[in-house]
């Protein structure tokens, strides 16, 4: 527990509208993390704090107070926290919680073809012996089962409010957190007051939280020059200038794997069906230099999947064997007997200027160790349908589809039995290592065999992500305590923060 000021209201910007406010029917972040979503508690919830190592996918109770698990690692028990009471609105009323209510809420989020029913599937059945205890039995182990509870879109909710229309969709939205929902208009704002019966006093601290619902990267960027916004995820170029401008102004880079610029070559198609072709490509580029002066920072180099802890990911001196030697990629492409320059048909995800600039970089780079690549520019549902999900490319630049977990990447992307395995990639021992890693349990033997996946998938010259997100977070004085984790659609930060007039 912190020391902090309460009273004041800290203003935010949301990036989208909502559709509608029902939680378990939209996994749009605009809801979940920044909007009404926010008023609701979760089982378990991703860690925040100046001590926390980014990223990090480390979790701890929020309505539980302890857990256990059987030794098959199948059967969970979860022994919830006393005092714990639904916010004071009709029909809810202020009544208590109880196991009841959460899985009443697991089975309403996992119904078929509802967006966040995956974030379950590995469930089999859920039980409230008793009003304090809660038993989860799955179908198999699962090593990112604590992660999905965590999740911002696993909300439990009340089935008080579900009976007044059938659904969420227009409200009540009634939760057990730190914040209250006293008005949302969806293109406007969302505002909150603080829950004066939340159960984890003395937060929140402030009196009232507003997100601003504001579209347009510009103009987000203008109000947290004006004042009118306390806390702005900024663009790398206009954080620039401002930083220059206001030297003094607080800052931290987010690293977020999962997001990002993304390169894949397709190895059922000539010429990257060999191996040496596509480490040719890998070794051909520098993506440090391209972080640098294409992203002016805000990235790193991975191979692309959310890491469970920082240190999970292959450090720089790893992975540097694999990239920025145009000797080495020369030698490959000679060896391989083909006629030079060799011809590629490089498809580009037109997501704004630093893509189309990153991959004509690489493009040059590709060009002066003996390819011919030819760039085909394609809009944001083009690219979607057709190449990230369709797989109609020799080779792609563009963004990795958004994911949350290790297995969330590894089993659908990098598996060769995979439903987005769209480099068409066959490789056994990976295969093998992503299958143990999933239903491993040590947190340590599991980062073992974490790494080992990426210096195989990197080894296979597969895919990989030369600019992972790294989001610059930019503050007012006036704001203290701002240590967020948003792994996961992680919203839980906003109650530490305080005001400092």
């Amino acid at each position: 527990m912190i020391e902090g000021k309460h009273g004041g209201t800290l203003n935010l910007a949301a990036r989208e509208n909502i559709a509608h406010q029902d939680v378990h029917q939209e996994a749009s972040p605009a809801l979940s993390t920044w909007g009404p979503g926010i008023v609701y508690s979760r089982l378990l919830r991703f860690q925040s704090g100046p001590e926390l190592d980014l990223p990090s996918l480390a979790v701890e109770c929020e309505l539980c107070e302890g857990w256990g698990m059987s030794e098959t690692g199948t059967e969970f028990r979860f022994r919830l926290r006393d005092g714990v009471r639904w916010q004071n609105i009709p029909p809810v009323n202020g009544r208590a919680l109880t196991s009841d209510d959460i899985a009443f809420s697991y089975e309403r989020q996992r119904q078929d073809g509802w967006p966040n029913a995956p974030l379950l599937h590995m469930v089999e059945e859920i039980a409230a012996p008793q009003p304090n205890i809660l038993r989860i039995y799955l179908l198999a182990p699962d090593a990112d089962f604590f992660a999905s509870l965590a999740d911002g879109r696993s909300k439990i909710v009340a089935r008080d409010a579900v009976q007044v229309q059938g659904d969420l969709k227009g409200g009540p939205t009634i939760g057990s957190g730190p914040w209250i929902l006293t008005e949302t208009r969806s293109d406007v704002s969302h505002t909150f007051e603080s829950n004066p019966d939340y159960f984890e006093r003395p937060y929140p601290f402030v009196d009232k939280l507003k997100i601003h619902v504001i579209t347009d990267a510009e103009t987000r960027d203008a109000a947290f020059r004006v004042g009118a916004l306390d806390v702005q995820q900024m663009e790398p170029q206009e954080w620039e200038k401002y930083r220059q401008q206001e030297p003094g102004t607080p800052f931290m880079r987010v690293r977020a794997p999962g997001t990002g610029l993304e390169v894949a070559l397709n190895t059922s198609v000539s010429p990257f069906d060999d191996a040496r072709i596509r480490r040719a490509v890998f070794q051909a580029m520098d993506p440090w230099q391209a972080v640098e002066e294409v992203w002016l920072g805000a990235a790193f180099v991975s191979l692309g999947m959310p890491p469970a802890e920082a240190d999970w990911l292959l450090a720089e001196p790893d992975l540097r064997d694999y990239f920025g030697d145009a000797d080495l990629a020369r030698e490959l492409l000679s060896n391989s007997g083909l006629d030079l320059p060799l011809s590629v048909s490089m498809k580009v995800g037109d997501f704004g200027e630093p893509y189309r600039a990153h991959a004509s970089r690489i493009a040059d780079e590709m060009r002066a160790i003996g390819f011919a690549p030819t760039l085909q520019l394609m809009n944001r549902r083009q690219f979607g349908d057709e190449v990230w999900l369709g797989g109609d490319y020799q080779m792609f630049v563009g963004p990795i589809a958004p994911v949350t977990t290790p297995n969330g990447y590894m089993l659908p992307v990098l598996h060769s039995q995979g439903r987005w395995n769209t480099t068409r990639h066959s490789d056994a021992e990976l295969d093998r290592l992503i299958e143990a890693q999933a239903v491993e349990l040590d947190p340590m033997a599991r980062k073992e065999l974490v790494l080992n996946i990426q210096r195989r998938a990197l080894e296979g010259a597969y895919r990989f992500t030369p600019a992972t997100g790294a989001a610059v977070w930019a503050w007012r004085p006036r704001v203290q305590n701002f240590h967020p984790n948003f792994a996961g659609f992680e919203y839980s930060h906003w109650a530490n923060v305080w005001i400092d007039e």
